[in-house]
């Protein structure tokens, strides 16, 4: 392991730190990308769309344009192109009939799979690196810098555009802890079964 006492004395050691800390979150970040990409053969806005819907099912075309920071215009296009290909519908929604609620359909489903076994072999090499320790040292960490990062409003889901829901129990995610009205969340109505073995 590096010792930081190394450095040179005209570098503060968590500027270096930091600096070494957004190499490490970009490079991951960019591998989720590339690995979703590949494996759903879609551009990465429409498996950044994919995974939302398939986090929040229901959602309005007004609330996913912020918590996918689209333009409504460009949002509208998206989801015109993955209804064309199947997979996602457009049902009225109960309460606003002037809104349309989006779900994945079965299909949509199965590349939401796709998108979440990708992510996984992207990121549990990562953590695989790590003891039982270690693993609860690094949580302790994030959730300490978390809210250095997630401001109020809809900041908090475009930072879990990426994230697999059924991997993070609502009540101890580091993102809902930055804030006191975040936390009383409601439990996901559903827990939907991940398939591995499916490429």
């Amino acid at each position: 392991m590096t010792d930081l006492n190394l450095l040179q004395n005209d570098v503060a050691v968590d500027t270096f730190v930091g600096n070494s800390l957004g190499a490490f979150g970009r490079a991951l970040s960019d591998k989720i990308d590339v690995a979703w990409t590949t494996a759903t053969g879609r551009t990465i806005s429409s498996c950044y769309a994919i995974n939302q819907v398939g986090c929040e099912p229901g959602s309005s075309i007004k609330s996913l344009s912020k918590m996918l920071s689209l333009q409504h215009s460009s949002l509208v296009r998206l989801l015109d192109q993955l209804e064309r290909d199947g997979l996602i519908k457009r049902l009225d929604n109960k309460l606003d009939k002037r809104e349309k609620s989006i779900f994945l359909s079965d299909d949509g489903e199965k590349v939401l799979t796709k998108l979440i076994n990708a992510r996984r072999r992207v990121i549990q090499p990562v953590t695989g690196l790590l003891d039982d320790t270690e693993i609860n040292l690094l949580y302790q960490l994030i959730e300490k810098m978390m809210p250095a990062v997630v401001t109020g409003g809809d900041d908090q889901h475009y930072v879990c555009r990426l994230c697999e829901l059924e991997a993070c129990p609502q009540e101890i995610c580091p993102v809902n802890l930055c804030y006191d009205e975040w936390y009383e969340l409601p439990q996901m109505p559903y827990k939907r079964s991940i398939d591995s073995n499916l490429k």
